[in-house]
């Protein structure tokens, strides 16, 4: 007793001072948070007419919060960004890029496979914006992190090498090549570490830490220090290790991101626990932070529970045993308050150390953890660390070089201006940068020249030049008839005829007089062209326009820059802006450099041009000038290099070619052939010595351009001469499995259960990418509003950032099964009336049951009164406004339709966005009416019968089957009305017998009954066709074909019938099985009659949706009308594989990036159509008819396989097209897989169309392999014979990665 007395009289004053200090803390907070806005607080369904708070096009600021912020912002605070996920295999990845002044960054990897083996990387290196000039990219090193759609879609990518550990032998490591691509999807709403987030734990932590000014609260520090937010998400992609097979991953994490300022947490501890539970979806991060003077275990972090709520973490208490020296686990016990109580036991592996140079300077300890929270199993990681002191900084920060405002019409090489694209186009920027680093590195030259700038073309141009690309513009976007060649030739001539200004001429002489003296005339010139936006990883424009080799003397000079200012107009030039969407008279710039004589030439590879693997130097070379390689005109010698893990390089590999010819300058201008003697061509034409030379001078010009290179280059008198480098092209392309899943909704947990019954016949098939994001950001906001408005908890219609509801796969559309078989209950005669409806059946899987069990929890809440009372007015009053809706679409004047240009046309349409809700909702309260209506009936059969069986089941179904003047039986009872109407007004032969387009001007323009009947029902279901919700789609009224040729088969056919009439009640009940009491009797004729007005209701209702639809889808089509007029979509179909996010940004900028991933989902499309899925999907969905198309799996049973090079990855298969010349090339169809003897760049229009090519001739950087890997076609070289072995109208399989061409047997039709 004495003994606590004494520590009560001691403790009583730390005690009081500890809630003085948290009342001080606690109103401190509250001050500074009650003039604060959230940062997050966007969206607001009932903004009717508001595209952004209804979600319809992002908030700018949540693209500024995903972004790279700019340097003032490194300064002095964090912008790091960091990817976590776990699944039940163990299997585990971290990804985590932290950016710094002077573009150096951070990067940390961390990737645990289901085998045991662990890859780990950490690197500090410069952070380089990516190639294509996308603001929105993390990089560091090869690891490159950006969002596909703010806060809801990202993309994570590395390809180069890693660490290798086995769990059990961690002191063996080896380094290995390893790519993965991911795609980050959201599955929960943003947690905001703001002060308002946990005020009450924030001041308790700060009451328990000594303060350096008496009752003055750090809240000013802790505020600084909180500028963080996270979500939960799924990360589901591949990897694959030393160019092994693809290996499938779906992870379960969380997206961090931290903008706080760096001094605010100098010293402090943290400890983070980040896991999941795959079995039911819950996911967590519990942080404690401890910084001096500040805070003591401040909580922070968020719980996402089973149902998607986003849970703040209140209180947090961690006991942690050390390790022990003979232990290589240790366990932990965790108690949190997240919404709930919860306590979680586990055990944790040894950590892996990181150290972080960027944001923070510190360290980080990650152990992979295992354990379990609620009985279920779960996995995850602990990041336990310190942060000693802020980043090193420069005293002074790189300065950043901006554009000169007054661009002179040339630069030198060596001027700073030339450095820009804006200035010199991608080649002359390029060599720019080159000679700036050959000025340093001394061990390399950079032949000098000078670039005409994009300044001096602008002041080329004439009135005639503009009005001819003018003409050449409205031929090329579809604004008039001609043809595009003439149009091309035509502006090509002006171009060259046009003098050349002579303050353009006199710059050019005096520039190269400064570089080659009087005696520049002496001097041979390669004129090349050097377009904006040319040479880029997002656009390559390889080849597209001309360079002129050998040029002497300054009137040829002249002439050339012309000739290269008119290339840009040439056909196939302009035919690949059309098909990227960039204008066809874009800013062009002309490089003028001294040629060399080189005795050696050729292209170097700083990674695998096939595989991207850095590990792997390629270089080829030949005799002479480079261009024999370059343009894969003869087979050089190829020489691989391997890079060692001590940095050292290796000869790896040395393959002699034929290089039969070489091409050589004349004395007299120009460039010439000549034949390569027989011992020339037998030795290889550059030694190992010269070979690792460029070697080790390729590594330092990557470093130099922080990204893999293609290399030109040139040996004379054994000096080194770099001639170009530009970006590899291919190196972070999408793959066919990203392309499939892109828009997958998340899953909530391993054990959730799918369904297409329903749906799947409402939306048969794939839907359009843009048909995906019209429906579910439509359906969404209107689900919610009615939610709020009935006043219904519904935790998965409260998501912002994610798909409810509604849930595409492979672009297919499915639905919960869990969510549905509750909704009423579980086990209930309405619930089962329900899944009827929905399902066709009762679902009594006990796997399934047992899920939708512990989802339903067993709780019934109830109702209040006014919830009753509006259910109630809602189930007979649905269809009371269905006429007023009906008028209001029907003369519904659509506004954008009338606009001129694509950027208003958007404008208008995201402002209609809200317009057509009601049309919408009718059909979702007539849906929702008739299941209700529906439950009653089936109650009332079970009570009737005392229980459920096939009875039941039978008389419910016959019930629901006598219904009348149903809008969806309506259409064809119409189309045979109009069928009968035709026999009447003249015979069925002789409407047989026209041609499909005689047929329909004759019932569009006769006077007949026919025709009037036929143009009815064109107004009436003119909107309506086979996926109907998908704007894509052409209606009946866009395209009456597919009518007339029914009408065809119909007409003569059946006998005219009497209009179906509700049969008698007593009728109905006289036929049932089971027996009636008079009570029964009296409910189901009142029942009934509103089972049937609910049906009637609910396809009318369907119908004015697909009416909606067909609105947007008149809205959409002018907007790629007009998009195409505008060069900004190459067709005007290519619109519908974009989201709206992507056609805002392509409006703004006319990125190439967006159509060239657009182009892509339009050719996988098709095979998505295709898939087909179960009716109910337990876990991530898998179409039952997805085979790997490889030449391991597919069968064997062709009489013929060849085995070539492998040159661009990819699988296909599909009929071959064995084309000699271009005049047989041109029967190519959309599809075929092209084999022919070479290719060059007159075959490029064709690439669009076909799936594959094959060369007897070719290798790495040959034609058909450069531009097979830019459009992401397989294509396999060196298949000798192959154009005399196969035939058109074979069908074949074409292996890209394995470089097999295989007969197959011909599919059956």
């Amino acid at each position: 007793m004495i003994v606590s007395f004494i520590i009560t009289l001691f403790t009583a004053p730390l005690e009081l001072l500890y809630w003085i200090k948290w009342l001080v803390a606690y109103v401190t907070i509250r001050f500074y948070t009650a003039f604060r806005k959230r940062r997050f607080d966007f969206y607001d369904v009932n903004a009717l007419g508001d595209p952004i708070k209804l979600g319809y096009v992002i908030p700018p600021l949540e693209k500024e919060l995903e972004s790279p912020f700019p340097e003032s912002h490194l300064q002095e605070a964090a912008d790091e960004i960091f990817f976590y996920g776990v699944n039940s295999k163990s299997e585990c990845l971290l990804v985590r890029i932290a950016r710094g002044l002077n573009q150096v960054a951070d990067a940390w990897i961390y990737l645990k496979l289901a085998n045991g083996k662990i890859y780990n990387h950490t690197e500090s290196m410069g952070y380089q914006q990516s190639a294509d000039g996308n603001s929105h990219t993390f990089s560091c090193g090869r690891l490159q992190m950006h969002y596909l759609s703010p806060m809801r879609r990202w993309r994570i990518f590395y390809c180069g090498m890693l660490t290798e550990t086995s769990g059990n032998q961690k002191d063996v490591e080896e380094t290995v090549f390893v790519k993965f691509v991911f795609l980050w999807k959201a599955s929960s709403d943003v947690y905001d570490c703001t002060l308002d987030s946990n005020p009450e734990g924030f001041a308790s932590a700060m009451a328990r830490a000594p303060w350096k000014v008496p009752f003055v609260a750090p809240v000013k520090k802790l505020d600084d220090s909180l500028n963080f937010y996270g979500q939960s998400g799924v990360i589901t992609g591949t990897v694959c290790v030393d160019d092994g097979s693809d290996y499938e991953m779906y992870l379960f994490g969380k997206k961090l991101r931290s903008l706080g300022k760096s001094a605010s947490i100098v010293g402090c501890k943290f400890t983070s626990f980040l896991g999941n539970t795959p079995s039911n979806g819950l996911s967590f991060q519990l942080s404690h932070v401890t910084a001096p003077y500040s805070f003591n275990n401040l909580p922070f972090g968020f719980v996402v529970d089973p149902n998607g709520t986003v849970n703040i973490l209140k209180e947090l208490d961690i006991n942690m045993e050390p390790f022990a020296a003979e232990k290589h686990r240790s366990s932990f016990k965790i108690n949190f308050s997240a919404g709930e109580q919860y306590e979680m036991r586990g055990s944790m592996t040894e950590p892996i150390v990181f150290y972080s140079g960027q944001g923070w300077s510190g360290y980080l300890e990650l152990s992979f953890i295992e354990f379990t929270v609620g009985g279920n199993k779960g996995c995850g990681l602990i990041l336990a660390g310190e942060v000693y002191k802020e980043p090193k900084r420069p005293a002074k920060p790189v300065p950043i070089a901006s554009c000169p405002e007054c661009v002179p019409l040339t630069v030198q090489f060596t001027d700073e201006a030339s450095h820009f694209g804006e200035v010199s186009g991608g080649k002359g920027s390029s060599l720019g940068k080159l000679t700036q680093l050959s000025q340093l590195e001394k061990s390399f030259i950079v032949p000098k020249g000078i670039v005409v700038t994009t300044s001096a073309y602008e002041e080329f141009l004439t009135p005639e030049i503009h009005e001819a690309v003018k003409y050449l513009e409205n031929i090329a976007y579809g604004k008039k008839e001609g043809d595009l060649q003439d149009a091309c030739n035509k502006v090509s001539k002006i171009v060259e005829k046009t003098l050349l200004p002579k303050k353009i001429c006199h710059s050019i002489n005096e520039d190269l007089k400064d570089l080659f003296g009087d005696e520049v005339n002496q001097y041979r010139f390669a004129v090349r062209s050097s377009a904006t936006g040319e040479d880029t990883a997002a656009m390559s424009a390889a080849g597209q326009m001309d360079t002129f080799l050998g040029i002497q003397g300054m009137k040829e000079i002249f002439a050339a820059v012309k000739k290269c200012w008119a290339s840009q107009f040439g056909h196939i030039a302009v035919e690949y802006k059309r098909r990227n969407g960039q204008v066809l008279n874009s800013p062009m710039a002309v490089v003028i450099q001294e040629m060399v004589a080189c005795e050696v030439s050729g292209v170097l590879f700083t990674c695998d041009p096939v595989t991207n693997n850095p590990s792997v130097i390629t270089i080829t070379a030949n005799f002479g000038l480079g261009e024999t390689v370059v343009s894969g005109s003869v087979e050089p010698d190829t020489i691989k290099l391997k890079r060692t893990n001590n940095g050292k390089l290796e000869i790896e590999e040395v393959v002699i070619g034929s290089k039969h010819q070489r091409i050589i300058m004349q004395e007299s201008g120009g460039t010439t052939t000549e034949d390569i003697d027989e011992y020339s061509r037998n030795e290889s034409c550059l030694s190992k010595e010269t070979a690792q030379r460029l070697g080790k001078l390729s590594l330092k010009i990557e470093k130099y351009y922080k990204s893999s290179r293609d290399i030109e280059w040139g040996i004379l008198n054994d000096e080194i001469y770099i001639l170009q480098s530009r970006p590899v092209t291919n190196v972070a392309a999408e793959t066919d499995n990203e392309i499939k899943h892109e828009f997958d909704a998340p899953l909530r947990c391993e054990n959730e259960y799918y369904s297409v019954a329903n749906v799947g016949e409402v939306m048969p098939g794939a839907t359009s990418p843009l048909g995906i994001d019209l429906v579910i950001k439509c359906f969404s906001n209107i689900l919610k509003r009615s939610a709020k408005e009935k006043g219904v908890p519904d935790n998965f219609l409260q998501s912002k950032y994610y798909s409810t509801g509604l849930l595409p796969f492979y672009n297919h559309v499915m639905i919960t099964v869990a969510e549905l078989m509750t909704r009423y209950g579980l086990d209930t005669a309405a619930s089962k009336g329900f899944m009827i409806s929905i399902f066709g059946r009762i679902i009594d899987d006990p796997d399934i049951v047992e899920y939708a069990s512990s989802k339903c929890g067993g709780e019934d809440p109830g109702q209040s009164l006014m919830f009753n009372l509006k259910f109630y007015w809602d189930l007979f009053s649905y269809d009371f406004g269905y006429e007023k809706v009906k008028k209001y679409l029907d003369n519904y004047h659509l506004n954008y339709l009338n606009t001129d240009t694509a950027e208003d046309c958007f404008a208008a349409l995201m402002k209609s966005g809200s317009d057509f809700d009601k049309g919408i909702e009718q059909h979702f309260e007539g849906t929702e009416s008739s299941s209700t209506w529906n439950m009653y009936l089936f109650r009332i059969l079970c009570h009737a019968h005392g229980r459920f069986d096939t009875d039941v089941y039978s008389d419910f179904s016959s019930l629901l089957a006598t219904s009348s003047n149903v809008e969806s039986a309506n259409v064809p009872h119409a189309m045979q009305e109009v069928a009968f109407q035709i026999v009447k007004d003249i015979s069925p032969e002789e409407f047989r017998s026209m041609s499909v387009e005689e047929a329909e001007e004759w019932l569009q323009t006769t006077t007949c009954l026919s025709g009037y009947k036929f143009r009815q029902f064109l107004k009436r279901h003119g909107h309506r066709c086979l996926k109907e919700f998908d704007v894509r789609s052409i209606t009946w009224e866009m395209d009456a074909k597919i009518l007339i040729k029914l009408l065809q088969s119909l007409a003569g056919v059946g006998k005219e019938e009497l209009k179906k009439q509700d049969d008698d009640l007593s009728k109905i009940f006289s036929q049932l099985h089971v027996s009636l009491s008079f009570v029964h009797k009296c409910l189901l004729r009142f029942v009934l009659p509103n089972c049937r007005r609910a049906v009637r209701a609910r396809e009318a209702g369907k119908s004015l949706t697909i009416k909606s639809f067909h609105h947007w889808r008149k809205g959409y089509r002018h907007l790629a009308k007009l998009m195409v007029s505008e060069g900004r979509l190459p067709d005007e179909d290519l619109i519908f594989f974009l989201t709206i996010d992507e056609i805002e940004e392509l409006l703004e900028t006319r990125s190439p990036s967006i159509i060239s991933r657009a182009n892509y989902r339009k050719k996988m499309y098709p095979i998505l159509d295709d898939y087909k899925f179960p009716e109910i999907i337990k876990g991530n969905p898998k179409p039952i008819n997805d085979e790997e198309e490889s030449a391991d799996t597919c069968e064997f049973i062709a009489d013929l396989t060849m085995k070539g090079i492998p040159v661009s990855q990819g699988v296909t298969k599909g009929y071959a097209r064995v084309a000699m010349s271009l005049e047989q090339a041109s029967h190519l169809k959309p599809g075929e897989i092209l084999i022919t003897y070479s290719t060059d760049i007159g075959w490029s229009p064709y690439f669009p169309i076909i799936s594959g090519v094959v060369t007897e001739l070719g290798g790495l950087i040959s034609h058909g392999a450069v531009v097979s890997r830019e459009y992401g076609l397989p294509c396999v070289v060196g298949l000798q014979g192959a154009t005399k072995r196969f035939n058109t109208g074979d069908y074949v399989l074409l292996d890209g990665k394995k470089g097999i061409l295989q007969r197959l047997p011909k599919p059956d039709v």
